[in-house]
């Protein structure tokens, strides 16, 4: 009996390091580069959302591990618990994830050249374009997102890229005549196409609905919830204190709260 009772105390114990050292663990972020929303680890800037998640993890006296993943990859393995949180998810992709709240707004647009005419005017104007698109994001949690899926195929009218840089990837295509269309999120073609020197060379041909985007935490991580509640803590600080205006006003954005 006493015996019994010194193993089950131990192995409470075990179960109470375990979690200490789990919560003392970096938390690991992973997404492609998807600037302003994140971008290089080793800038000065590496994204609002990183900036605002790694002072929230200090909240926790918790270091932040973010590092490029391509975006499949990243949801993949955050629902395998592999990483702890993807990074610009929406709530479709994010299904069956913890998931922080909104950390901003994304209006993903379609983008030609200034030699076409082409604008976007209903899921029928897509019809003999050949459109260039990111695997695995969402668009729109609708139509579009289902068209892509259907038509993404070898000689199809959709053609993704994969990989840690597919929307600057993307963007070449298009200047190259590769695609004649891109689809991908209105802040991160600006910021890209005037990081390549390109800002003239592409044109906005239409927009979607903007879509809240979040970090989606894994729920195999054991303080999941802790992580999401020291974000709405750090995110309500900044705005109090005007710090989140400073932040966002780097990357040339404004509070996606009115």
């Amino acid at each position: 009996m006493a015996r019994s009772l010194l193993l089950g105390i131990a192995s409470a114990m075990l179960s109470v390091w375990a979690a200490v050292d789990a919560l003392a663990d970096p938390v690991r972020l992973r997404a492609d580069y998807w600037c302003p929303y994140n971008c290089d680890p080793g800038e000065e800037y590496p994204g609002y959302m990183i900036e605002i998640a790694s002072r929230a993890m200090e909240r926790l006296g918790l270091e932040t591990d973010y590092q490029l993943m391509p975006w499949d990859r990243a949801m993949s393995e955050v629902r395998d618990g592999r990483i702890d949180g993807a990074v610009g998810a929406t709530a479709l992709e994010a299904d069956g994830l913890v998931l922080s709240d909104p950390l901003g707004l994304d209006t993903d647009c379609f983008f030609v050249t200034p030699q076409s005419d082409w604008r976007f005017k209903g899921i029928d104007s897509l019809t003999g374009v050949l459109l260039g698109a990111v695997s695995g994001y969402t668009h729109d949690e609708g139509p579009i997102d289902a068209y892509i899926v259907t038509h993404d195929r070898p000689h199809g009218r959709v053609t993704t890229t994969t990989g840690d840089d597919a929307s600057s990837r993307n963007i070449r295509l298009l200047l190259v005549g590769r695609v004649d269309v891109i689809l991908d999120s209105k802040a991160v073609v600006a910021m890209e196409a005037a990081r390549q020197g390109q800002a003239k060379n592409i044109v906005m041909a239409g927009c979607l609905e903007a879509l809240p985007l979040h970090i989606a935490f894994s729920p195999k991580y054991p303080d999941s919830a802790k992580l999401v509640g020291a974000l709405r803590e750090e995110v309500a600080e900044l705005r109090r204190s005007g710090r989140l205006a400073e932040i966002l006003g780097h990357y040339g954005l404004e509070d996606w709260q009115p």
